[in-house]
């Protein structure tokens, strides 16, 4: 009797371990990764943004030439993720990710946006290759 309650506390351990594995690994759906990346001149004042979902916020950030800000997430429906830039008295407000876009917007699951000091660049491939402008820096 001992061992056969062990043996079903073991069983009920290992598929609860499966189960949450499964889950925190989006599946049967993808994973995307966002990565904002500030490519801004040398000494230039930093870029500060904020991003979030209409259910998850990601909180303010603070990035200096070279660094990046990323994070990762399970597709659903409905996913939308925007990010607001500001940087030396321009900002920008857009859209990150839209599961409404085509698949090859965010080529190998990365959605790749890097801000230059004329705008926001986007790359449909990753490691980034050639940089689309996609926006004008707004005055703030």
């Amino acid at each position: 009797m001992h061992y056969t309650m062990s043996k079903l506390l073991l069983q009920t351990l290992l598929i609860s371990i499966i189960i949450v594995q499964t889950v925190s690994s989006c599946f049967l759906t993808r994973k995307i990764t966002v990565k904002v990346v500030d490519n801004l001149p040398q000494n230039s004042p930093p870029l500060f943004l904020h991003c979030a979902s209409g259910d998850k916020e990601l909180g303010n950030h603070t990035l200096t030439t070279g660094q990046d800000f990323q994070f990762h997430f399970c597709v659903n429906a409905h996913t939308l993720y925007f990010c607001h830039l500001w940087w030396n008295g321009k900002q920008k407000a857009f859209d990150v990710f839209n599961n409404d876009w085509p698949s090859w917007y965010c080529a190998d699951k990365v959605c790749y946006w890097e801000a230059r000091s004329d705008g926001i660049y986007n790359s449909k491939n990753y490691p980034p290759g050639d940089l689309d402008k996609k926006y004008d820096w707004d005055n703030a």
